[in-house]
């Protein structure tokens, strides 16, 4: 059998996993849209805007757990999916980058839409390969192997973006040139673990420790195993909003809610040991807590082996699935008194205080309806900025939820509502997204990729008219500067973007209207109106009445 070039590339993608390719109208790239429009075995989305597709393929592919492919033309297409690379890269989510180039013999002489486009996404890329155009020495067997070495490079751990650039002559559709009979290098996945001897002295040394506490930051998958060993050490566990285990309801359980508000006030507590499972934390609380640490282990496990220290305080580190690590350690631990109890006991205190903010609709007030009423099989994202940072505090439901996705790469506002589409799209799941105003500005051509999706998506968004989070940075205070300047305020309001692209819109008055839009399960915008100066004083307010009632309990006391 022969068959064109694309053909080939997308053939064997297919052959290595790849379930699901995402392509933005070009002509230069027209041979390898033909190719995996053809192919029954591949889901397909199409979307205008490149910067916005890339940010739906990563949230497939986080999602999913599986590559996606990205298919482009050439010039400034390739350029609009570096926002994405960047957050894929520093995600460890796997995007296979198919992009469409001129040939050689067209570079560097001002022909219209060429550009440089080799290594264009420098170390923000895995791995990258170049394939020339009709090139005499080009073999079906280096296509197959090429593509396979790819997409085993994007899938190996830290998974991560890779980018193939293809070039092609014109006319783009010409007679069949390889002859197909290779099928792709078959990868087994490594397997990393430690020995039983040394579990052993793992086990015996973090017996030893009186006060330890676990610290769990964003992780690609969520286990139990992981409070089983934390029950049976008698430790507590700082769960990060992106590391799963908040999903997993806290019924006697040694996570410990609204560490941000007790961390505050135990600024004086020394663990002895601190166990951090994963990597980035949200909380800048608690950040500042542990960098102020005195205690001598500071042990990170991660199962990659790309360095978690941003505060140089790392004493140990352990590269291995963390479930795996407490699986395997849990038979070698002697367990100590625990002093999970008196965690729980200052967090209780602070539970009823969270429940005053459900009086009356507020940003706030909106994560903490959402901690209670969140559907058991819907999924929850949350953009950057203010959305995250009041999951990070308030959301803690006792029952289990669907998994909280966040964009925690670098962080940024762009891409989130593509991001959240890709995310209920690669999980098959509804899902609820909050994104605030200015993320929302930003994305706006993203809610036409909404239509062509049955799953329901809740697109919250909460109108400050501004940027909500400067208003708790010292440069608040510099009101010549900080209004026209740093908040960015706009006057704009999200009706008639949900009429323009045939959405349902609410205006939210009162939380009881989520109730009847969980129970039909359809997509919606809904939006929130908040004031940026209220929200502040909301947030300094609990934070006094919250740290008082702290200082005041026994529970503190014994703590200290």
């Amino acid at each position: 059998m022969k068959t064109s070039l694309s053909h080939h590339i997308i053939d064997s993608l297919v052959s290595c996993g790849v379930k699901t390719v995402c392509i933005a109208p070009g002509s230069r790239s027209s041979e390898l849209t033909a190719a995996a429009v053809r192919e029954e075995k591949l889901t397909k989305c199409v979307h205008f805007d490149e910067r916005a597709l890339a940010f739906y393929a990563y949230g497939v592919a986080k999602s999913s757990k599986c590559p996606v492919a990205i298919i482009t033309t050439s010039g400034s297409a390739v350029g609009n999916l570096l926002p994405a690379v960047m957050e894929a890269f520093h995600e460890r989510v796997p995007l296979i980058l198919l992009t469409a180039d001129r040939p050689t013999e067209l570079k560097d002489v001002m022909a219209n839409q060429s550009c440089d486009q080799l290594k264009l996404f420098g170390n923000y890329v895995k791995h990258f390969t170049h394939i020339p155009a009709n090139h005499p020495s080009l073999s079906p067997e280096w296509v197959t192997s090429t593509v396979a070495y790819a997409v085993h490079t994007a899938t190996s751990s830290p998974y991560g973006p890779v980018h193939m650039n293809c070039e092609f002559r014109e006319p783009f559709f010409r007679e069949e040139v390889l002859d197909l009979h290779t099928t792709p290098t078959r990868y087994e996945p490594p397997y990393l673990t430690l020995s039983q001897d040394t579990f052993k002295k793992w086990g015996k040394k973090l017996s030893s420790y009186q006060k330890g506490v676990i610290v769990c930051g964003s992780m690609p998958s969520s286990s139990s195993s992981i409070l089983f060993f934390a029950k049976h050490l008698g430790w507590p566990v700082l769960a990060d909003p992106m590391s799963g285990l908040r999903s997993e309801g806290m019924d006697d359980s040694p996570l410990i809610p609204y560490y941000n508000d007790l961390l505050k006030v135990l600024d004086s507590l020394q663990p002895d040991c601190i166990l951090h499972f994963g990597d980035k934390i949200v909380s800048k609380p608690l950040e500042k807590w542990l960098a102020t640490r005195t205690c001598s282990s500071y042990i990170v496990i991660a199962n990659h082996p790309l360095r978690y220290d941003p505060q140089g305080i790392v004493s140990d580190r352990i590269q291995m699935d963390p479930y795996l690590f407490c699986e395997e350690v849990m038979p070698y631990l002697t367990p100590q008194a625990s002093w999970v109890g008196k965690w729980k006991s200052l967090s209780h205190l602070v539970d009823p205080l969270m429940d005053e903010l459900l009086v009356k609709p507020s940003e706030m007030g909106l994560i903490r309806y959402l901690h209670h009423k969140l559907p058991s099989h819907f999924s929850l994202y949350s953009s950057n900025s203010m959305p995250v940072r009041d999951i990070d505090r308030i959301f803690f439901p006792q029952k289990k939820t669907g998994t909280l996705f966040g964009q925690r790469g670098l962080s940024g506002i762009d891409g989130n509502i593509a991001t959240a589409i890709g995310l209920k799209e690669g999980s098959q799941k509804p899902l609820v997204a909050l994104i605030g105003d200015l993320a929302f500005l930003y994305d706006l051509s993203s809610l036409a990729l909404i239509k062509s999706s049955l799953i329901p998506l809740i697109l919250i968004v909460i109108n400050n008219q501004g940027g909500g989070i400067f208003s708790f940075l010292p440069i608040a205070k510099e009101k010549d500067v900080f209004e026209p300047y740093v908040a960015a305020p706009h006057p704009y309001t999200f009706l008639h973007a949900a009429h323009l692209f045939d959405i349902p819109y609410l205006k939210l008055r009162d939380f009881s209207e989520l109730d009847t839009i969980f129970q039909q399960e359809k997509t919606v915008i809904v939006e929130l109106s908040s004031h940026r100066e209220e929200n502040f004083k909301h947030h300094e307010e609990l934070s006094e009445k919250i740290q008082q009632t702290l200082l005041l309990s026994p529970s503190f006391q014994s703590l200290r």
